[in-house]
């Protein structure tokens, strides 16, 4: 279940293509018992009402596992439904914890918490004394808010999702007196933020910019007047291994670059095929409702015999051979506990945006 439309859509079909890429990779391998495996895509158009007939429809076509939703709040909308369901949690925007998660629902990458200590690790390095953060009332921008609000102290003003920013109404951004903007919002009204600004004379130095992960998107950069943000800093979830060795084939099938997300979601992809392998290797059927969750666990749990990323016909062979795997993805390793929570370190990586686009620069690791 991925936003192909509304607001949160720039990502949805980069994520996708990821997961296919997965699930033809155990295809070419032979599938599990002569059967191939199948993804069912469904919509949930950005929308907490829309996201329900989603997952129903899902539901009637009694699929195994879940992957997705993109965001804690469509997350959230489906938790009564879903609560008897196997679901991979891939998207930076759904890494935090979601509230009374079952245990049947597992969370991949960096946290908020990690992230607004990223963000307030560089703002000290930088020497900001008076940050203000810019967000979307909505999914994951107003969740980092309240951690860098409630946590950190750092006071908010809210850009509305819904409405173009114009050089009158900017004026609660250009009259706080910040030194720092962190902005947390959706690349369409991140975008059209920067123009009024630009516009209005008031985007005097963009070292002063620092973007959360929303906007490590070439639709952001497309989208806002060229060379407006150079030299401001963004963070973003990163890659552990493989990044290079998977970019190259998936450009070449796509053309086009893989998104952060597209590494977990590769990711969400291995697992679901191994963990299905696994039950039928154990247990002669795809069980239902949380019984794949356990072998979720299983073959993301160390002590087995490693399977890379890339590896997923040998891991599949593993399997139906009895054996134990590890699965090591391209955001690392990822061991979920029985609670549905990886025990792994999340990795980030930090970026500006230069002549070129979008370039990753060093940063020391200062937040867990």
């Amino acid at each position: 279940m991925l936003s192909y439309s509304g607001f949160l859509a720039s990502n949805s079909v980069n994520s996708e293509r990821a997961v296919t890429m997965a699930i033809d990779a155990a295809n070419a391998a032979g599938g599990v018992g002569g059967q191939l495996f199948r993804i069912i895509q469904k919509d949930t158009h950005s929308s907490g009402s829309k996201v329900l007939t989603s997952a129903r429809e899902l539901l009637d076509e009694d699929v195994a596992i879940f992957i997705g939703p993109d965001t804690n709040d469509l997350v959230t909308q489906v938790r009564t439904l879903l609560q008897r369901r196997t679901i991979l949690l891939p998207s930076f925007a759904t890494a935090s914890d979601v509230e009374f998660k079952p245990p049947s629902w597992f969370v991949m990458g960096a946290g908020f918490s990690r992230v607004a200590c990223e963000i307030i690790s560089q703002l000290h390095l930088d020497g900001r004394r008076a940050p203000v953060a810019i967000v979307n009332p909505t999914g994951y921008p107003i969740g980092l808010s309240w951690e860098l609000g409630n946590r950190y102290g750092m006071p908010k003003v809210v850009l509305p999702t819904d409405r173009i920013s114009t050089t009158k109404n900017i004026e609660p951004i250009t009259s706080v007196g910040a030194d720092a903007y962190v902005l947390a919002a959706f690349p369409a009204s991140a975008s059209s933020l920067i123009y009024a600004l630009a516009a209005a004379g008031r985007l005097q130095d963009p070292t002063q910019w620092y973007l959360l992960p929303t906007l490590h998107n070439p639709a952001f950069l497309e989208t806002i007047p060229k060379g407006a943000l150079a030299g401001a800093h963004g963070v973003s979830p990163g890659t552990v291994a493989g990044a290079t060795e998977f970019r190259t084939p998936f450009q070449a099938r796509w053309q086009d670059a893989p998104l952060d997300d597209a590494f977990p979601f590769y990711d969400a992809g291995a697992i679901a095929v191994l963990a299905l392998a696994r039950s039928i290797a154990r247990d002669g059927q795809v069980p239902t409702g949380t019984g794949l969750s356990p072998h979720v666990v299983a073959v993301t749990h160390a002590g087995g015999v490693i399977v890379q990323w890339n590896e997923i016909g040998r891991g599949l062979e593993l399997l139906a051979a009895g054996q134990e795997i590890e699965y090591i993805g391209l955001s690392g390793a990822i061991e979920f506990d029985l609670s549905g929570q990886s025990q792994a370190a999340a990795s980030t990586n930090w970026w500006t945006i230069g002549a070129a686009g979008f370039e990753d620069v060093p940063h020391p690791n200062n937040c867990q």
